[in-house]
């Protein structure tokens, strides 16, 4: 298996310019609206954000991410957090970016600090109880976020980065799923905190409606995030990689990137 390659330095910058035009364009196109967002809403970016630190790695990526938001903003005149919509794709390529190039423990430690972030908060809902026949049990809110995690520090995580540039459709397709879920729930979790910390001061919800916002969310999320992972998310990220390396846009490395 190769290790994905790192992209020639002079093709980078206007590969990183098409994509953050993109991006930006993409925001034109909404999917979802914001369960208690006022009009806000969830972009058809979804589905290309995962590309962003598969393809340009975790700077690039970041800075193309940052780019392509505000581009958003200018054509659409929208957005969700008060000016810092870049930080939930920003950090959805940077720890993708990471991965890619192998650098395992900056990526986990990124989302780990993610979850601890959301425990931490005393805005946010942590536990919902489920009511089963005898029995009741908490469930942490973000528990996708933390299957998502353990994905991220298995083995699986790794495998997805050779198969992504793999010859093999079916691992092309396994890695990209992978990939976007690791990618796409960093960018939610993202997202959820910002909106936990502006929902009451800036919003104008009361607390009370934030909690009963919390469990709407706990109950739409799930599905909300899986439908833009598949097949959005996973065909359009295993499509555009192997155009891209058809391209020939990509250099083979010399070595092997360590963490």
């Amino acid at each position: 298996m190769m290790i994905p390659a790192e992209i020639s330095k002079k093709r980078l910058v206007p590969l990183a310019a098409t994509f953050a035009a993109v991006y930006g364009l993409l925001r034109l196109m909404p999917i979802f609206v914001m369960i208690g967002g006022s009009g806000r809403v969830f972009s058809t970016t979804e589905f290309v954000s995962p590309l962003l630190g598969i393809v340009l790695g975790p700077y690039v990526g970041s800075v193309a991410g940052v780019i392509g938001t505000f581009l958003g903003i200018m054509l659409t005149g929208r957005m969700n957090f008060f000016g810092l919509d870049f930080l939930p794709v920003m950090m959805n390529a940077a720890i993708l970016g990471l991965l890619m190039r192998r650098r395992m423990t900056p990526a986990l430690a990124l989302y780990s600090a993610l979850i601890v972030l959301f425990f931490a908060d005393p805005s946010t809902l942590h536990f919902v109880p489920l009511t089963f026949p005898g029995n009741t049990v908490s469930v942490p809110f973000i528990w996708l976020h933390v299957i998502t995690w353990i994905l991220l520090a298995s083995p699986l995580s790794k495998k997805s980065i050779e198969w992504i540039s793999g010859a093999s459709e079916k691992k092309r397709l396994t890695a990209a799923c992978v990939l976007s879920l690791i990618g796409t729930t960093a960018q939610h979790l993202t997202g959820t905190l910002l909106f936990a910390s502006m929902a009451v001061p800036l919003m104008g919800m009361t607390p009370t409606t934030l909690n009963a916002t919390w469990i709407a969310v706990f109950y739409t999320y799930p599905i909300e995030r899986l439908a833009i992972i598949l097949p959005a998310a996973t065909v359009v990220t295993a499509a555009v990689v192997k155009t891209v390396q058809s391209t020939r846009l990509f250099q083979a490395p010399n070595q092997t990137t360590t963490q």
